[in-house]
């Protein structure tokens, strides 16, 4: 996890209302894995497949092609967990200890 990732995600405030909403869904729905959001309060549809692919880029949201019913599938990284938190709650872990740390399913 890098400072500059971090407030790249803080600069635009945009893209948090999408990674929230994948939060929200899997806790809510005790989800491992969601299918893609197609509508956020606030986001216009357009900007939902550009805000993704920020996500995935600065590695915040990771996806799996799953089979012809399920589509596309999209997780929240332990790093995009700890970008919604608020800035002073942050832990600067590497991403790969990150990963050790979540317990298996």
């Amino acid at each position: 996890m890098t400072n500059q990732e971090l407030e790249l995600f803080d600069a635009n405030a945009e893209w948090r209302p999408l990674l929230d909403a994948y939060q929200q869904k899997m806790v809510t729905e005790k989800l491992e894995w969601s299918p893609r959001i197609t509508a956020v309060d606030g986001l216009v549809p357009e900007q939902l497949s550009v805000i993704h692919g920020k996500l995935i880029a600065l590695g915040m949201l990771k996806f799996e092609i799953g089979n012809r019913a399920d589509g596309v599938q999209y997780q929240l990284t332990p790093f995009g967990r700890q970008a919604l938190l608020p800035p002073a709650d942050r832990k600067l872990t590497p991403e790969w200890l990150l990963e050790a740390e979540v317990p298996a399913a």
